[in-house]
């Protein structure tokens, strides 16, 4: 059983929980896709189809947030730590995954990185300032 009180499984792991599936939002977002992956068949068949345009770099986006994913399933289950927001999340694919791992991508994937890399801070930045500068949600009750 996961935290979330449902069975665990790959895709409700890196799909369906709800750190999951706002991760997925932001960063649809942050690169302009126009839909986040539903499952692993979703992910393979609509976001990485083979052969397709800047596969490789795609791949390398795909596989940056399921291993934060996968990381922050292991730190709430075994050692309890829980991310204060999903946008933790966000910062640890880019701090642990995308910095050390970006090496492995031919030079102008690297290139193309940078600027997606980029656009995702601008995204997040933004996203954070808008969250903290809105009002308090009033009580309707």
């Amino acid at each position: 059983m996961l935290a979330c009180g449902v069975v665990e499984n790959v895709d409700h792991i890196l799909f369906g929980c709800a750190i999951s599936t706002c991760v997925w939002g932001c960063f649809k977002e942050a690169l302009g896709r126009d839909r986040a992956p539903s499952c692993m068949a979703d992910s393979l068949g609509v976001w990485l189809p083979l052969r397709c345009k800047d596969y490789d770099l795609k791949l390398f986006h795909f596989s940056m947030v399921a291993w934060a994913l996968w990381t922050n399933r292991n730190k709430m289950m075994i050692e309890k730590i829980f991310p204060t927001s999903p946008i933790d999340v966000l910062y640890k694919s880019d701090l642990f995954f995308l910095q050390k791992w970006r090496i492995l991508l031919c030079k102008a994937d690297r290139g193309k990185l940078e600027v997606t890399r980029e656009r995702r801070k601008t995204w997040v930045s933004d996203f954070v300032e808008f969250r903290c500068s809105r009002p308090p949600i009033v009580e309707f009750f």
